[in-house]
């Protein structure tokens, strides 16, 4: 199950095009909320940063639980 998601996650390409206070929109037009209301305008490249970091971060936790069977 982890390695199909690791796949998946992989594979996914997350282009933020837009973000606002309340949500950001990705290239392929999936709109997604955020999980609370952000404080500061940040850009989209600002963003972008967060984002790519998140997905590794995942993905570093999906090969670590796959190392741990």
């Amino acid at each position: 199950m982890n390695k199909k998601l690791k796949e998946q996650m992989e594979s996914k390409n997350m282009k933020v095009i837009r973000v606002s206070k309340t949500e950001y929109e990705l290239e392929n037009g999936d709109i997604y909320p955020h999980l609370f209301e952000l404080e500061d305008d940040i850009t989209v490249e600002e963003f972008q940063k967060l984002l790519d970091k998140s997905k590794k971060m995942v993905l570093d936790h999906l090969k670590n639980i796959g190392e741990d069977k």
